[in-house]
């Protein structure tokens, strides 16, 4: 299914190329392209966010990505951009990726239609989150950052402008499928129960892949150097490649003498979660080189108790002195299912048989229960460039599937120090 995926999109984007082709006397073209190389290092031996650990590495922010425009006419215009980065669906691999193949056409100035392999209009920084140069953080905050059941789709896309006296109001509009999401679950212990996390029954990440459709509203305020956006999204997600999602809950039974035991509902598949969301969000400037950026996602999930249905929120406040720009991050992130996910976990004593069966079932649950703070700075090189480094502190409470807890450990109760140093840049 993923190459056909795959297939389809190299054929929309030579489709668009070849289509260029056949005017090239009156196209215009333009090519350029961005980079992120970024270190990260923690104070933990357990993974965090994927590739941050105590050894250091590169992997989690590095990113090398081109584009390609090309104006057709005054009203069309293609575009293709491509990117290497680590893979959505597997730790160890880097692979090259399309993130948009799309074709435009602005029919009046304040209208504009695309469609083809598009982002989906969501956070602040949502189109332009791969290019380091366009915003401080040296990475962006992922408890709000990571609340979109999808990042990119293929569909299409409207945006309809209104010019006031100083100011410009936007609604985005999409609607698409995705067919190359997936959630990415850590199973901490051998696996000796019927859960069958992983193929071999070892410890170690896991993917469940998901077909998505989405839909959604944006509107977007932009005055005198202020942005403020609201917007409602819509996604049905579904599995690809097996028959259903797992158990939509976990119900408890006893089990003398061990005490209470949490199994699959009966009957209780989940075939399909439906998740809403709602986003505000706001960048505001406060005058002498301050500004203060916030964004608040609350999501809500129907089809499984176990799916992340969460609050989460990042408040920054910067200030511009020449070249430099320090900042201070405050973000937090939490989920409905927190106790639940409590209640499975600690059921059963080491001792019991039943211990390494309940703690595979928490595993399969979506959890997230931290908050940050980050202390950075950037240093802009020149218009093209930025240096950035940054400290940041991680809390966890009940458990968070950012982290992935050590064989008979947990990820909660962690206290993790993040070290990170990146060199943007765009050509």
């Amino acid at each position: 299914m993923q190459q056909r995926l795959r297939n389809r999109i190299h054929s929309l984007a030579c489709l668009l190329l070849s289509a260029a082709s056949l005017s090239a006397h009156a196209v215009d073209y333009s090519l350029s392209g961005y980079g992120t190389i970024g270190y990260a290092q923690s104070d933990q031996e357990n993974a965090y966010q994927r590739y941050i650990d105590k050894d250091g590495g590169f992997k989690r922010d590095t990113v090398l990505g081109a584009q390609l425009s090309a104006r057709l006419s005054p009203d069309w215009s293609a575009t293709v951009q491509a990117k290497l980065a680590p893979a959505s669906d597997s730790d160890q691999d880097v692979k090259a990726m399309l993130s948009w193949a799309f074709l435009s056409y602005r029919p009046t100035d304040d209208w504009l239609l695309r469609a083809g392999k598009l982002r989906i209009p969501f956070y602040l920084h949502s189109e332009n989150a791969d290019v380091g140069t366009t915003f401080t953080a040296a990475r962006l905050p992922i408890e709000v950052y990571s609340t979109a059941a999808t990042v990119d789709f293929i569909g299409a896309s409207f945006a309809k402008t209104w010019l006031m006296k100083e100011s410009e109001l936007v609604l985005d509009g999409y609607w698409g499928k995705a067919k190359d999401a997936s959630w990415r679950f850590y199973a901490r212990d051998t696996n000796a129960a019927p859960t069958q996390l992983t193929p071999d029954g070892r410890p170690g990440e896991f993917f469940a892949k998901l077909n998505t459709k989405s839909g959604g509203l944006r509107l977007s305020l932009n005055q005198g150097g202020n942005t403020f956006l609201m917007g409602i999204h819509r996604a049905d997600t579904t599995p690809r490649g097996s028959p259903d999602l797992g158990p939509s809950t976990y119900v408890p039974v006893p089990a003398a003498p061990f005490g209470t035991l949490y199994i699959p509902k009966p009957d209780s598949n989940a075939l399909e979660i439906t998740t809403t969301t709602a986003h505000l969000g706001a960048s505001i400037d406060l005058g002498n080189g301050f500004r203060t950026t916030g964004e608040y996602v609350r999501r809500k999930n129907s089809g499984s108790t176990l799916a992340p249905d969460s609050k989460g929120f990042y408040l920054t406040l910067q200030k511009q002195v020449g070249q430099w720009t320090p900042y201070l991050t405050y973000a937090k992130l939490t989920t409905k299912n927190r106790d639940l996910y409590q209640a499975i976990n600690t059921a059963q004593p080491s001792s019991s048989p039943y211990y390494g069966f309940e703690r595979n079932l928490a595993d399969v649950m979506v959890v997230y229960d931290q908050h940050s703070w980050a202390l950075g700075t950037s240093y802009a090189v020149d218009s093209k460039s930025k240096i950035k480094a940054e400290w940041s502190v991680v809390q966890t409470g009940v458990a968070s599937s950012f982290v992935d807890a050590s064989p008979g450990g947990e990820s909660g109760d962690q206290r993790i120090n993040v070290f990170s140093l990146s060199y943007n840049f765009t050509f």
